[in-house]
């Protein structure tokens, strides 16, 4: 198996090499020598899952809005957690190469597939599952471009990146897709994927892309661009087979985080990528130098507004995430803003990867799977779509199935007098229960104007970093999409680069 790996490893370098230098040599390494059997498409999936397997986004949510603050060991922080976003930002270079790559290498297993034909039944369902893996995945990393890089995703016309289906050469100058276009190729590829998965019978697994991964992701990208009839039925489709339990459980949660198999996170989790201590993200490091703990080196903590809001639920009613988010061994002070050393005597630790008790050492302090689609965001996206339609007694349902779910004494049902009201619930409830799993930015970015709500940093954490600006405003260009890369920019004329930039 590992010769295997290898050798598609090998075919994904070369067959991109040939189209970049368009030379075929003799002896040429090629995609018909690479792959030569069924099992050979199988084991190449493996490849897309481990390019796609990705925490950027994650990292740069965290840094830039207004979940985190610095930690004691973070020194100044990144530039980037000081709002100082522009082309050369290694955040935005490092989202638009990983999930171009994603679909690069996509397109090379496509390319390679078609060197094989299965011989029985049993190869052809192995063959289609493969390729509708590859279908889900390439439309996951579109989603991913979509989101970070579309300057308006209410407009079908406004721009997005560009799509592509060969694997592009050196002299490859694309022009950016709009919206519209990328919306149609992923749910082109997410169509694709679930018929092919079909035919497969390919059983549901939380590791691996199944029929719930492409309804969740088809949910997502529909709310997205506000298509709520669409993300209404997938999202509901999923919740036909996944529930949020219906009172809180704090050990069933933790249990979520830690990746402890069980009722609570076969229910909580619809895909996740699988991290091991060979393979993925240590996604703890982004947040703690050691471990999750107070002694463990805090780069980012949780903010202090965060904080707050979590401290207050607990208080009320008993809200399980504020101990499941924050370590036990965080450091409270109590008057936080007139401490003098706010920085070193004040330490909220972010908890909510705690590490791997299955896995020895440091690395498995820090290595969690990272959860791609959950079902309470399910329900946050019907909260979303009776939002649009005015159906505010709908909205206040969904969120407190939510919240039932993370209240030990449960809330009264929410009443809005207004649709800003409860898009500003939603908003808030959204940046509570996915906190560090990158989503804050992508939420600003849509509702953040519905919500007539702005990024609010703690004056004290915005003291602790030499910064010109704490709060920041949602119409603000670098609150609206992430700038093309000044490296992309510079090799391709026929990009344009988003407003601001």
């Amino acid at each position: 198996m590992k010769k295997i790996f290898l050798t598609i490893a090998i075919a994904f370098a070369v067959i991109s090499c040939e189209d970049a230098t368009e030379i075929t040599q003799p002896s040429e390494f090629n995609a018909g020598i690479a792959f030569q059997s069924v099992e050979d498409v199988k084991s190449g999936i493996f490849q897309i899952y481990g390019s796609a397997n990705v925490t950027t986004g994650i990292s740069f949510t965290s840094h830039f809005t207004d979940e985190c603050a610095l930690g004691s060991s973070g020194n100044q922080g990144s530039t980037t957690h000081r709002l100082q976003l522009n082309p050369t930002d290694g955040f935005a270079t490092g989202l638009w190469s990983s999930y171009n790559s994603v679909i690069r290498n996509a397109n090379i297993l496509f390319i390679g597939a078609q060197e094989v034909t299965p011989a029985d039944a049993a190869e052809q369902a192995l063959y289609d599952e493969a390729l509708g893996e590859n279908h889900a995945l390439r439309a996951y990393a579109y989603s991913q471009l979509l989101a970070y890089f579309s300057q308006d995703l209410s407009d079908g016309s406004s721009l997005a990146t560009p799509i592509f289906d060969n694997v592009p050469g050196s002299s490859f100058a694309p022009r950016r897709n709009t919206v519209d276009e990328v919306v149609a190729k992923i749910n082109d590829d997410l169509t694709q994927a679930e018929t092919l998965l079909t035919s497969a019978g390919t059983a549901y697994t939380n590791d691996f892309v199944s029929i719930q991964f492409i309804r969740a992701l088809r949910a997502r990208v529909a709310a997205y661009v506000g298509d709520y009839a669409t993300a209404t039925s997938s999202a509901n489709n999923v919740l036909a087979q996944f529930s949020l339990p219906t009172s809180a459980n704090e050990a069933s949660y933790r249990e979520v985080w830690q990746d402890v198999a069980g009722a609570g996170t076969n229910n909580e989790v619809i895909f996740k990528f699988n991290n091991t201590l060979t393979n993925g993200n240590n996604i703890g490091s982004i947040y703690n130098t050691n471990n999750s703990t107070a002694a463990g080196s805090p780069l980012y903590e949780v903010s202090r507004n965060l904080y707050q809001t979590l401290e207050d639920n607990s208080t009320s009613n008993g809200d399980i995430r504020r101990n499941v988010f924050i370590d036990a061994s965080s450091t409270i002070v109590a008057d936080y803003d007139n401490d003098p050393n706010p920085l070193f005597n004040d330490r909220l630790v972010v908890d909510k990867y705690p590490g791997d008790p299955a896995l020895p050492g440091l690395t498995g302090g820090l290595t969690n799977d990272q959860k791609v689609f959950r079902t309470a965001e399910m329900h946050f996206i019907l909260a979303e779509a009776a939002a649009e339609a005015n159906q505010l007694s709908n909205v206040a349902t969904q969120i407190k199935i939510v919240r039932d779910a993370r209240y030990t004494t449960p809330a009264p049902l929410p009443t809005y007098a207004s649709a800003t009201e409860a898009w500003a619930d939603i908003l808030l409830e959204r940046k509570i229960e996915l906190a560090f799993e990158g989503h804050r930015y992508i939420d600003m970015k849509r509702l953040g104007t519905l919500a007539n709500q702005n990024y609010d940093r703690n004056e004290t954490d915005c003291s602790l970093y030499p910064s010109a600006e704490c709060d920041l405003s949602v119409t603000d260009f670098r609150a609206r999409a992430l700038p093309i890369p000044l490296n992309e920019i510079q090799g391709n004329p026929g990009i344009t680069q988003n407003s601001g930039y």
